[in-house]
């Protein structure tokens, strides 16, 4: 059965966005901010048949029934999701322990790769390599095994 790998990412206001009227204070000065909240961005495994098949075990994990997710159109609003059918090319959001996740998309995971320990997750890498990759970088309780030279 086919791994894919889901992308999602969790995102908060920022304590500046916290602050009451803070938009109308700043707005009224002519300033924007560039980051009105904070993303944390997360991946998962999950072994299905097909894309959609993977995105109903993920949702099932993180939201009781679709009720509590939607599905964001082209303007940027929120659509009630109808049926068991997810579409992978469209962007889900839902409320999880209190914060906003996003789904940024999934990819089909290549059998005997993994994810690169290096760009934290956007591209896959051979298990050797990964391993090594560890073995010479790999935080330890006393910080990085690394010996770099100049």
């Amino acid at each position: 059965m086919p791994t894919y790998r889901i992308y999602y990412a969790q995102r908060e206001a920022t304590e500046e966005d916290k602050a009451p009227f803070q938009d109308l204070r700043l707005g009224g000065l002519g300033i924007h901010r560039q980051e009105p909240f904070h993303e944390t961005e997360w991946e998962e495994m999950v072994e299905a048949a097909s894309g959609p098949e993977a995105l109903d075990a993920f949702f099932r994990e993180r939201v009781r029934d679709n009720s509590e997710l939607a599905w964001v159109d082209e303007d940027g609003q929120a659509r009630t999701v109808e049926g068991l059918d997810y579409n992978p090319e469209l962007s889900y959001i839902w409320v999880e322990d209190g914060k906003l996740m996003e789904f940024q998309g999934l990819d089909e995971a290549t059998p005997g790769m993994v994810t690169c320990p290096l760009c934290s997750g956007h591209g896959e890498v051979d298990e050797a390599l990964a391993a090594e990759f560890e073995e010479v970088w790999g935080e330890e309780e006393d910080g990085i095994d690394a010996d770099v030279k100049g």
